[in-house]
């Protein structure tokens, strides 16, 4: 992992639910669903924590290996900005 700040774009907004939750890219009207892991590295994102400590977060939370962890978090957070709903940018 980097030293990088990641951040929601500001044409997106989410909606959680039990399961998981619901993304709206504003501007474009497109809708995005994911699990409970999605959404708990969405949040994290929205409190502006570092992708390492969302990756410790749901290692602790849902008993997964930290470095298993750490790449689904990476990848997650990869297909979130190849949708343009988070940017990432150096600390």
């Amino acid at each position: 992992m980097s030293n990088l700040s990641i951040s929601v774009n500001h044409d997106v907004t989410a909606a959680h639910h039990d399961e998981g939750m619901v993304i709206l890219h504003v501007s474009n009207g497109h809708l995005y669903t994911s699990n409970r892991i999605g959404s708990c590295i969405w949040r994290g994102i929205e409190r502006r924590l570092p992708l390492e400590a969302i990756a410790q977060e749901i290692s602790e939370v849902y008993h997964i290996a930290l470095p298993t962890a750490c790449e689904h978090a990476q990848r997650f957070v990869g297909e979130l900005e190849r949708h343009v709903l988070v940017r990432r940018e150096a600390l």
